[in-house]
C-alpha cells in the first residue's frame, strides 16, 4: 500500500514538471506534433515601432492544446512580445489533429533600441522556429509626443485648457490648449494620467496613457462639460497710475461662461477711508449698480469709478474687486498708485517795462507749484533775448518747490550801447524735471531827455542860422 501510494505521488510529481516546462502539450488521445511555418521571418523597422509576425503552426499528431512562448537576448528592454488571434491576446492554443491555425506574434520596440538585429526564438508544442527584428533607425535621447483637441459638449473649442501628464502626483509636462483647442505635449517613454482642466468645466482624467519614444500618441477628441454657474473676470489694466486730484477708472469684462443664466453682485473691499467706489454700465454713466444680470454665454462690461478724498497722499494703494455669483464668489486684486499732480506757474508784477537808452532793468519773476501732493525738482530758468542783449538771472536755478511753495528770481536786463529806441521782446522759459512755464516781456527802449534836448537846440541853432541868412541876402 505504501508503495503504491509512493508511485503515485511520482507520477504526479512528473506530470507537473512536464506541464512546467514551456512548450509542453497535453493532446487528447496521443501526441501532439508541431511545426511553424512564417513566410517573412525578419522584418525591418525603427526603433518605436511594431514588427508582427505571422506563424503558421501545423499539428501532424492527436489533437491538443499548448503554450506559446518566446524567448529573447540582450538588448531587448522595454520591448512588448505578445501573441494574439483575432485582435484578442492569447497564450495557449488548441490544434485539431491534421490541421493548421494562425497566431501572430507581435514586438513593440522601445525607442531607444540600438540599431542592429534582434532574433526570437518561438516554441509552440514541439515546434520551434526563429524569426528577427532589425532596427534600421534608433530614436534614443528622443521624446514621445501627446496629441489632444479639446471640445465642450457642443463641440465648440476650449482655448486655454490645461493639459497635463502626470507620472503618479508628479506632473511631468503640460501646456495649454491654442485658440484651435490643440496641444502637442513632448515627454519621456513612460504609462502616465492624462489630467485635462479649464475653470468652469469639470475636469477630465485619463489613466495608463503609453508614450513611446520617437512617436505620437493621439488622445482625439476630449470633452469637456461646463459647470452650471461659472464666470469669467477681465480686467484689462488691473494696476493703474493717477495723479491726485483725478478719479480714476477701472475697466473689468465680466462673462458668464456657465451653462445657466446667472445674477452677480459687485462690491469693493479694502478700501481706504474717505475712499468712495462705483460700479457702473457705461464709462460716461452717473448711475451706479449694485449687481448685474448676464444670461449664459454672454458678457457685460462693467466701468468701476475709483474716487479719493482730496486730501490723499502719494502712495500705493491695494483693493479688491468682488464679484458674487450663485455658485462661488470671484475676486480681483487692483492697485492704484498716485502721484502729485504738477502744476508750476510763473508771474511778475508787470510784463511791460519803459527804460532809456543806456540804462540797466531790475524785475522780480516768482515760481510757484501750483500742484498737489508732488514737488518740483531741477527748476532751472533760461532767458533769450535779442541779440548782443545781456540777462541774467538771481539765482538762475531752485532745487526743489513742494506744493504750494513760490521762489522770486531777480531778472537783470541789460541792452546793447547803441541800441536804437523802441520795442523787444524778452523770453523767461522755466523748466523742471515735471513741467514747464514760458513767460514773454516787453522792454521799451526810450531816447535820454537830454539829446531831447540837444536835438531841439540843434534845430532851432539850424533855424536861426537859416533865418539870418535870409535876412542878409535875402533882398539882393
Amino acid at each position: 500500500m505504501a508503495d503504491r501510494r509512493s508511485s503515485l505521488c511520482i507520477l504526479l510529481a512528473l506530470l507537473l514538471a512536464a506541464s512546467a516546462v514551456p512548450g509542453a502539450a497535453t493532446a487528447q488521445g496521443g501526441t501532439l506534433q508541431t511545426e511553424i511555418r512564417c513566410d517573412f521571418p525578419g522584418e525591418m523597422i525603427e526603433a518605436g515601432d511594431t514588427a508582427v509576425f505571422d506563424l503558421a503552426v501545423m499539428n501532424m499528431g492527436d489533437t491538443g492544446t499548448c503554450l506559446l512562448n518566446y524567448w529573447t537576448y540582450r538588448g531587448t528592454d522595454g520591448w512588448k512580445i505578445r501573441f494574439e488571434a483575432d485582435d484578442r491576446e492569447v497564450y495557449r492554443m488548441l490544434i485539431p489533429a491534421g490541421e493548421t491555425k494562425t497566431v501572430r506574434l507581435v514586438a513593440e520596440t522601445s525607442g531607444h533600441a540600438a540599431v542592429g538585429e534582434y532574433p526570437i526564438r518561438v516554441g509552440i508544442g514541439e515546434g520551434t522556429i526563429w524569426v528577427y527584428v532589425k532596427v534600421t533607425k534608433t530614436h534614443s535621447g528622443e521624446t514621445g509626443t501627446l496629441e489632444a483637441t479639446v471640445v465642450d459638449k457642443e463641440g465648440n473649442v476650449v482655448k486655454g485648457a490645461d493639459v497635463s501628464v502626470y507620472d503618479g502626483d508628479t506632473l511631468v509636462e503640460g501646456m495649454l490648449a491654442t485658440a484651435e483647442g490643440k496641444v502637442s505635449i513632448g515627454a519621456p517613454m513612460g504609462t502616465y494620467t492624462v489630467k485635462v482642466t479649464r475653470p468652469g468645466y469639470r475636469p477630465w482624467e485619463k489613466e495608463d496613457v503609453e508614450i513611446r519614444i520617437g512617436r505620437t500618441v493621439d488622445l482625439g477628441i476630449v470633452p469637456l462639460e461646463k459647470e452650471n454657474f461659472f464666470a469669467e473676470v477681465r480686467v484689462k489694466s488691473p494696476s493703474r497710475m493717477a495723479a491726485i486730484g483725478t478719479n480714476p477708472q477701472y475697466e473689468m469684462i465680466l462673462k458668464n461662461a456657465g451653462r445657466n443664466d446667472d445674477t452677480y453682485t459687485l462690491s469693493i473691499q479694502g478700501l481706504p477711508e474717505q475712499w468712495y467706489a462705483r460700479f457702473k454700465e457705461s464709462s460716461s454713466a452717473t448711475e451706479e449698480v449694485s449687481e448685474i444680470y448676464v444670461p449664459s454665454g454672454e458678457e457685460k462690461t462693467l466701468y468701476l469709478d475709483l474716487i479719493p478724498p482730496y486730501s490723499v497722499d502719494v502712495g500705493e494703494y491695494n483693493f479688491t474687486a468682488v464679484i458674487g455669483s450663485s455658485a462661488r464668489q470671484y475676486e480681483e486684486n487692483l492697485t492704484l498708485r498716485l502721484r502729485g499732480s504738477y502744476d508750476m506757474r510763473t508771474y511778475a508784477k508787470s510784463y511791460r517795462h519803459e527804460i532809456n537808452r543806456g540804462d540797466t532793468l531790475t524785475f522780480d519773476m516768482t515760481v510757484s507749484n501750483a500742484g498737489v501732493g508732488g514737488a518740483l525738482t531741477n527748476i532751472g530758468i533760461n532767458m533769450s533775448a535779442p541779440e548782443g542783449w545781456r540777462v541774467t538771472v538771481d539765482p538762475a536755478s531752485v532745487a526743489s518747490l513742494e506744493a504750494g511753495e513760490r521762489a522770486t528770481v531777480q531778472v537783470t536786463v541789460v541792452p546793447p550801447a547803441d541800441i536804437v529806441a523802441g520795442e523787444y521782446k524778452v523770453v523767461a522759459l522755466v523748466k523742471s524735471d515735471q513741467d514747464e512755464e514760458e513767460d514773454e516781456y516787453r522792454i521799451v527802449v526810450k531816447e535820454q531827455s537830454y539829446v531831447a534836448v540837444l536835438g531841439l537846440l540843434v534845430m532851432a541853432g539850424v533855424a536861426a542860422g537859416l533865418w539870418y541868412m535870409f535876412k542878409k541876402y535875402g533882398r539882393r
